[in-house]
């Protein structure tokens, strides 16, 4: 693959439609696919991000530097261009010559790709997209590795080169995208109604135990699509307390004939039973003789209802002691990240 730089006519650089952080929201268009539908996905995918790097933002500081910073990197075949890397720098040019904004928004940079194979293409997109800087929602990055590996044939080792991780992970996010497409999208009312922010529920439903668990209580996986659609299910960190829940007639009855949330007043049935059982309280149990497990549990009910005030508090250090409990929070969170790098398979 040989590689030389260039300044393109834009109007001659099409847009790559196999981008991943745009190829869900064209999908709806089927044949059907627009210069205009791809400015739009473009533009809603750079605005839904909490990057600093949101198109508006972006555009403003093409505009202030006279154009991009960085050239595009396009692929040249049989005498065409697509832009493989940039597409959101190739849509503002183009909106900007639309719009006659001062200055020249008829040509751009590229690094030029001659005939490039279909693996230095997706490495290019996996830098770009899936271990660059650039925020990428899980749900578009599992939809991504799928193609790879399901379209594209790529096998485990060079899926883990390219992308980072391990064949696990990567398995398992594989396996989320596909349930979570097969048993919530297909019963949610229309597209519109599909959150992909549910997605990390549908990686906890990969781990050990948690499928078991549906099935040895009669129950599939649509249930579990419509627990997330219907709200029993809504912190999804909570999946993890499936089995614990399903495996108790009380607590699979509270959880089941519940509302939104349910899981969580079926597990704080069976934390009461424990304390009931041991005949201590949370107050009764002194912090040195507490599990790591108990006072887990215990931190995590903490978390779950701290007043909206007191977060408010932490975050603008309103209060002399708030730098010291956010830099206790931050240390806890880098112990318990690393003993869970520890467990994990």
């Amino acid at each position: 693959m040989e590689e030389n730089y260039a300044t393109l006519d834009v109007e001659t650089v099409s847009y790559d439609t196999e981008n991943p952080r745009i190829k869900i929201a064209l999908e709806k268009y089927g044949d059907q696919i627009t210069a205009e539908r791809i400015y739009f996905a473009l533009r809603s995918a750079a605005e839904g991000t909490k990057s600093t790097s949101s198109f508006a933002s972006l555009k403003g500081s093409i505009l202030a530097s006279n154009g991009a910073l960085y050239p595009i990197t396009v692929n040249q075949k049989d005498g065409k261009y697509v832009c493989i890397d940039g597409n959101t720098r190739l849509a503002i040019y183009k909106q900007l010559a639309k719009e006659h904004a001062a200055g020249d928004w008829s040509k751009i940079k590229a690094a030029v790709l001659d005939n490039a194979e279909p693996r230095d293409i997706e490495s290019i997109r996996v830098a770009a997209h899936l271990i660059g800087a650039r925020e990428w929602p899980a749900y578009e990055k599992a939809r991504y590795l799928h193609y790879l590996r399901d379209q594209q044939f790529m096998d485990y080792s060079k899926m883990v080169a390219l992308c980072g991780g391990n064949k696990t992970g990567i398995e398992r996010q594989i396996d989320a995208y596909h349930d979570m497409n097969e048993y919530y999208r297909d019963i949610v009312v229309d597209d519109t109604a599909f959150r992909i922010d549910r997605f990390s529920g549908f990686v906890e439903l990969q781990k050990p135990r948690i499928k078991d668990a549906i099935f040895d209580a009669g129950l599939d996986l649509k249930d579990f699509g419509e627990w997330i659609r219907d709200g029993k299910i809504f912190r999804l960190e909570t999946v993890r307390d499936l089995p614990k829940v399903l495996h108790d007639d009380e607590a699979k009855r509270v959880f089941l004939d519940g509302g939104p949330r349910s899981i969580e007043e079926a597990t704080k049935l069976l934390d009461q039973r424990k304390r009931d059982a041991t005949g201590q309280s949370d107050k009764e149990v002194t912090l040195e003789k507490a599990s790591l497990y108990r006072l887990a549990e215990v931190l995590v009910r903490r978390i779950n209802d701290i007043p909206h005030s007191e977060v408010r508090v932490l975050r603008d250090r309103e209060n002399e002691n708030a730098e010291e409990q956010v830099g206790i929070l931050e240390h806890l969170s880098v112990c318990l990240q690393g003993l869970l790098e520890d467990v994990s398979e």
